[in-house]
C-alpha cells in the first residue's frame, strides 16, 4: 500500500503491506468554510456573553490586538479586517491601535513572517509590535497565582484600555488546547512567569487533550489578571481552514471550542502498535516544536516499540541552548526534574528534556530531515535512515511478519486516544 504524508510543503510517500498497517490516523475529515471571512463576521456580530465590539470600545481609546506568531497556524490575516472594522465603526483611530505578536519563548518573527502572518495592507498600516520574554523593563507584575506562578506581562497588553485576542483552539500537549487565555501566558509573559507556569508541565505527561491538567489551570488563572474584552478563536479543519469561529469573553470562548476541537482531533485507536509513522505537520518549522508529534504518537506505541518522526525543519533544532540540552547523553528523567525545579534557562527546554527522556527510555526514536545534521541527530538520541522507505522496511524487519503499524500524517494535531481511555 503507497502511503503519503506532509514534508515541509511536500508530500513524501512509502509503502508497507496493507496486512502490517493497522490504521492511518488523522483529523476528523471536516469541510472547511466557503467564505471565512463571513464566518469571522458572524461570530464578530453576536459573541458569546459580550454585545458586539463596536459597542464596547470608544473613541481615543487605546487599543491592543493580541496574535499568534509564525510557528502558527491561525489565519490571522483574515480575522484582523473584520475586527477593525468595528474599531473603527466605534470611533477608533488607525494610530490608536497595536497589534502585539505573543511569542511566548519563540524567537521573534521575520519581516517576512510579519507580512504574511497579518496581510500586506495591515502590515503597512498600523503599528506591530513584537513580545520578547526577557525585557523585564516593558514588563508589569501582576500577582501570583494559587500555584505560586508570579506573573509579569507585557506593559502594552496592561496598560491598553482594550484588549483583543486573535487565536485558535487546536492540540497542545501542554495545556491540553490552546485558545483562550494562552495568548496572554504564555504568549506575552515574562519568562520568569512562563518558566514558573510549565513546572506544572511534567504533572500531564501522557494526559493529552485534558483542559483540566495543572499547567492549564494555572495559566487560565495567572491569564485571568489581565483583563481582555474580547477573544476571537477558531477551528480550523485538517487542511487548515476555518471551520467555525467563536468570538467573546475567553472562558466562552475557550469552552465552546474546545467542544468542537475535541471532535476533530481525538482519534479513538484500538489498540497499541509496534511503531508509528508521523509527519510534525503542521508544525515542523524547528525540532522543538515538532516533538509534540512524537509525544501524542508515544500514546499508540508499545513498550519496545518505534516512532519515526517525519519533519522538514527548515530551522533546525531550535535553538543552541535546546540542542546542548537534548544532546546531553548523561542526563536521566530526574535530571530534567531537578533542571525544571531549579528553573535552568528555559524550563520549557527541560520539560521537553524529561518527555523525551521518558520516551526513549522506553521506545527507540528515529528522524527523517533535512534540516538537522546526522552528527546532531545522534547525538539527540535519534537515528537516521538513508530514506523514508528505509526506515519503513527496517522496522517491518525488526518486528517481524506480524508487525502492525500506525501512521499519522498529521503527528502534531492528532491525540490518539485508545480504545479503553475513551470507554
Amino acid at each position: 500500500m503507497e502511503v503519503h504524508i506532509p514534508y515541509g510543503s511536500q508530500m513524501v510517500g512509502f509503502q508497507v503491506p496493507e496486512e502490517n498497517l493497522a490504521s492511518i490516523y488523522q483529523p476528523r475529515e471536516t469541510p472547511g468554510c466557503d467564505a471565512p471571512e463571513v464566518e469571522i463576521r458572524r461570530a464578530l456580530a453576536c459573541p458569546l456573553d459580550l454585545p458586539p465590539l463596536n459597542l464596547i470600545a470608544k473613541a481615543n481609546e487605546k487599543v491592543v490586538i493580541l496574535v499568534d506568531d509564525h510557528t502558527r497556524a491561525t489565519p490571522t490575516d483574515l480575522a484582523l479586517p473584520a475586527l477593525l472594522e468595528q474599531l473603527h465603526q466605534a470611533g477608533v483611530r488607525h494610530e490608536d491601535v497595536t497589534i502585539l505578536v505573543t511569542h511566548g519563548t519563540h524567537r521573534l518573527s521575520t519581516e517576512a513572517e510579519l507580512r504574511r502572518k497579518v496581510g500586506e495592507t495591515i502590515y503597512a498600516s498600523y503599528h506591530i509590535e513584537q513580545h520578547c520574554c526577557e525585557d523585564q523593563a516593558n514588563q508589569i507584575y501582576m500577582g501570583i497565582t494559587q500555584r505560586g506562578t508570579p506573573v509579569w506581562v507585557n506593559r502594552l497588553a496592561v496598560e491598553a484600555d482594550r484588549l483583543i485576542g486573535i487565536g485558535h483552539v487546536g492540540p497542545s500537549p501542554y495545556a491540553g488546547y490552546s485558545g483562550g487565555r494562552k495568548l496572554i501566558v504564555p504568549g506575552v509573559a515574562a519568562l520568569d512567569t512562563i518558566n514558573a507556569s510549565h513546572t506544572h508541565v511534567i504533572l500531564g505527561f501522557r494526559q493529552f487533550g485534558r483542559v483540566d491538567v495543572p499547567c492549564r489551570q494555572d495559566l487560565e488563572e495567572a491569564g485571568a489578571l489581565v483583563k481582555m474584552d474580547l477573544v476571537l478563536d477558531v477551528v480550523m479543519s485538517q487542511d487548515e481552514r476555518i471551520v467555525r469561529a467563536f468570538a467573546g469573553t475567553p472562558e466562552r470562548v475557550f469552552r465552546e471550542a474546545v467542544i468542537l476541537a475535541k471532535q476533530l482531533y481525538e482519534v479513538t485507536c484500538p489498540v497499541q502498535v509496534d511503531f508509528v509513522v508521523t509527519s510534525a505537520a503542521p508544525y515542523d518549522i524547528d525540532l522543538y516544536q515538532a516533538v509534540r508529534a512524537v509525544e501524542y504518537a508515544d500514546a499508540l506505541v508499545r513498550e519496545g516499540g518505534s516512532i519515526l518522526l517525519v519533519a522538514a525543519c527548515p530551522d533546525g533544532v531550535g535553538g543552541e541552548e535546546f540542542y546542548r540540552l537534548m544532546a546531553d547523553r548523561s542526563k536521566k528523567p530526574e535530571d530534567y526534574l531537578r533542571d525544571v525545579t531549579r528553573r535552568s534557562g528555559k524550563v520549557t527546554f527541560s520539560v521537553l528534556g524529561y518527555n523525551l527522556a521518558r520516551i526513549k527510555a522506553e521506545k527507540r526514536l528515529y528522524m527523517m530531515t533535512d534540516g538537522i545534521t546526522p552528527a546532531e541527530l545522534k547525538e539527540m538520541g535519534f537515528s537516521q535512515p538513508a530514506s523514508l522507505q528505509a526506515g519503513v522496511d527496517e522496522l517491518l524487519r525488526q518486528y517481524g511478519p506480524q508487525a502492525q503499524a500506525a501512521v499519522f500524517p498529521q503527528g502534531s494535531a492528532t491525540i490518539p486516544v485508545l480504545q479503553k481511555e475513551s470507554t
